[in-house]
């Protein structure tokens, strides 16, 4: 009897097994845990309990400012968090203060502000009832602020900067011979005009201002030094000499050429 042949017989392939990248998986669930610790720690921060500012300190040679009023400025702006302080507003309100020419706002952990504060310098008196700064910034302080002493310059609006330099300039040659200047003039015009200390007067004019305080300064130390208790002003606006103008009653045995 011959043998049946089996039918319907499947040949079974190994299955191959597939391996886990711990490495990689590691790595992502420690970025994960890294974003949500930054997420949650960001919260945490923000939180207006959190880190809470307690102290405002204050640095600076401040002669004209009221501390208390600047405390009291920067009051509203502290709240919150120590890191969610609005900087930049504190500033701003600080520096609108007439006194305040700068101010650095830093942070100090875990629960203070530190302010540092610049006071405009002071050069001279401008107009009615400005100051102008050393840098040429004019600004208009609460009147019982003023320093006395200073020159007052007055002039159109937008030439405090140059009327400053040349204030430098003019007290520097002046110097040589005792002048004191108390008042600069400048008028749209851009003539110009002074009154010294002792009273005097001395009037440039606009051409060749520089050249005719030149020829104030020799004339004056050559000639009219010992009568300046006498003079009342000097005009230097002519070509090729200048006019003096004696104080009533006072007129001196003067025949000097000028």
């Amino acid at each position: 009897m011959a043998a049946q042949r089996r039918a319907g017989a499947t040949r079974r392939l190994p299955q191959t097994q597939q391996t886990v990248d711990w490495p990689q998986r590691i790595r992502v669930m420690l970025a994960l845990m890294t974003v949500l610790a930054l997420i949650g720690g960001g919260y945490y921060l923000h939180d207006d309990d959190t880190l809470p500012v307690r102290h405002v300190t204050i640095e600076g040679d401040i002669r004209h400012t009221d501390r208390d009023v600047l405390q009291q400025a920067v009051r509203p702006y502290v709240k919150g968090s120590f890191v969610d302080v609005d900087v930049a507003a504190i500033r701003r309100v600080t520096q609108a203060l007439p006194w305040i020419e700068s101010i650095q706002v830093r942070r100090v952990w875990p629960d203070t502000l530190h302010l540092v504060v610049t006071e405009h310098q002071a050069v001279a008196r401008w107009n009615k009832a400005g100051l102008v700064s050393h840098r040429g910034q004019v600004f208009y302080p609460e009147a019982n602020t003023l320093p006395t002493g200073l020159v007052h310059l007055y002039g159109p609006t937008g030439s405090s900067e140059m009327m400053s330099r040349r204030l430098v300039a003019m007290q520097r040659d002046l110097n040589g011979i005792g002048l004191k200047i108390k008042s600069l003039h400048m008028d749209k015009r851009r003539s110009w005009a002074m009154t010294f200390q002792n009273s005097l007067q001395l009037r440039l004019g606009r051409a060749n201002s520089e050249a005719r305080l030149q020829r104030f300064i020799k004339v004056y130390a050559a000639q009219l030094t010992d009568y300046q208790a006498q003079i009342a002003v000097i005009d230097m606006r002519y070509t090729n000499g200048m006019a003096v103008q004696w104080k009533p009653d006072q007129k001196p045995d003067f025949n000097g050429t000028v």
